[in-house]
């Protein structure tokens, strides 16, 4: 599933035409046609609604900018993945990693696969093949392509880039 799920935002990705880095995901969901708000909560990171084959995305103000970027990629998933009509997802981040419902932990892959293409991040992370990737290396990699430390870091892990003890 995760291979599908890789290769579902490739394809996106693709048909965007987008093929620099940071992934400018507000302006994949304005071309959507999906209304984005911007509202301060404590009791949601993001929100994603269907209605009458209208989609609306709520994302949480309160949030540092990289984890509203997260959040919108993530409802960005929830769209192509779970299309289902006239639906309401909600996602909650406790700042854990507690496992969640498969619809979560998959708009989560997506996420990480849209905002941190594959084919951009082995061709950046050749330049470390010398020294590896250091926390210094993971920081730089974070702000290039405007995501968390710790989004990057697990980002890494999945593409087998650098092992789980980092």
């Amino acid at each position: 599933m995760i291979k599908a799920i890789e290769e579902k935002a490739e394809k996106i990705l693709e048909l965007a035409k987008v093929t620099k880095v940071p992934v400018d995901v507000s302006d994949m969901s304005r071309k959507l046609d999906i209304v984005v708000k911007y509202a301060p909560s404590t009791e949601f990171s993001g929100l994603l609604y269907r209605k009458d084959g209208k989609a609306f995305m709520a994302i949480n103000s309160k949030d540092p900018e990289v984890r509203q970027r997260f959040t919108m990629a993530h409802e960005l998933g929830h769209f192509f993945l779970h299309p289902q009509k006239d639906t309401f997802v909600e996602f909650r981040d406790s700042g854990t990693n507690s496992p969640r419902s498969l619809k979560e932990i998959q708009a989560n892959q997506f996420a990480a696969a849209l905002l941190m293409p594959r084919k951009n991040l082995l061709k950046d992370i050749v330049s470390y093949q010398e020294t590896g990737i250091t926390d210094k290396a993971i920081q730089a990699l974070a702000e290039r392509y405007q995501v968390s430390e710790e989004s990057m870091n697990y980002r890494l892990r999945n593409l087998n880039s650098i092992r789980s003890t980092h």
